[in-house]
């Protein structure tokens, strides 16, 4: 074997195999500007409480997270629910303030909140019957979050900005792989369409049931969040 021959054998065996040798090797949910990085499905239980302008608890589960081949653990899309779904979110927010845009007969109330969401690896099926089990697994991303919320009281469906900062983002293990929900730092806008309970003449709770998608925001949105912080 020429001298040419032996290092190339030398170098598969180096370097050849390490490939395939990276465990720990980390794919990253992109959170890049304009990128669509997650969908989400949810529902609303909104309370009274605390004074004087109350609280709300969103939770749900998503539906798509960008980079990540399957986020459900049947591969049946007419199964693809909640009690599917590979990762869950609970957002914990409270009102900072309600205006009313109702001069001339205008049936919009405008709301403010702040607090934060969680985003889950599912330990188990969630169901929307027990808001705590979208909880009940483990935190792989917190984000601190400002929500305006636009409630149109004579159709009684709402829509939802949502601008999350994330501060903490743990990788995790899915199907062999190693995987992490952005990073701290990076933040996303989540845009959200709803509709209220009391449209169809049911009570609460929940409050109201929403559907949308979040994409990544550019570093200057970031900053402009200054309450830091779905």
């Amino acid at each position: 074997m020429n001298r040419i021959a032996i290092l190339a054998v030398i170098a598969v065996l180096m370097f050849g195999s390490s490939a395939t040798a990276h465990p720990d090797s980390i794919n990253r949910v992109s959170m890049a500007p304009g990128q669509i990085a997650l969908e989400v499905t949810g529902q609303v239980d909104n309370s009274g409480t605390p004074a004087p302008l109350g609280s709300s608890t969103q939770f749900g589960y998503l539906s798509f997270a960008n980079g990540i081949p399957s986020i459900f653990t049947d591969s049946n899309p007419a199964n693809q629910n909640e009690h599917t779904a590979v990762f869950t979110f609970v957002t914990e927010v409270n009102t900072e303030r309600v205006t009313a845009n109702a001069a001339n007969g205008g049936p919009f109330s405008i709301i403010i909140r702040t607090g934060t969401t969680t985003m889950y690896l599912a330990s188990s099926g969630a169901d929307f019957t027990d808001p705590a089990s979208f909880a009940s697994g483990t935190p792989i991303q917190v984000s601190e979050i400002r929500q305006q919320v636009i409630v149109d009281n004579a159709e009684k469906t709402f829509t939802v900005e949502n601008l999350n900062t994330i501060t903490s983002s743990v990788p995790f293990t899915l199907n062999g792989a190693r995987f992490q929900l952005g990073g701290v730092g990076e933040g996303f806008r989540t845009s959200l369409v709803g509709v209220l309970t009391v449209r169809s003449g049911a009570t609460p709770p929940p409050t109201g049931y929403f559907g949308g998608y979040a994409v990544g925001v550019a570093p200057a949105t970031r900053r402009q969040s200054a309450k830091g912080p779905f």
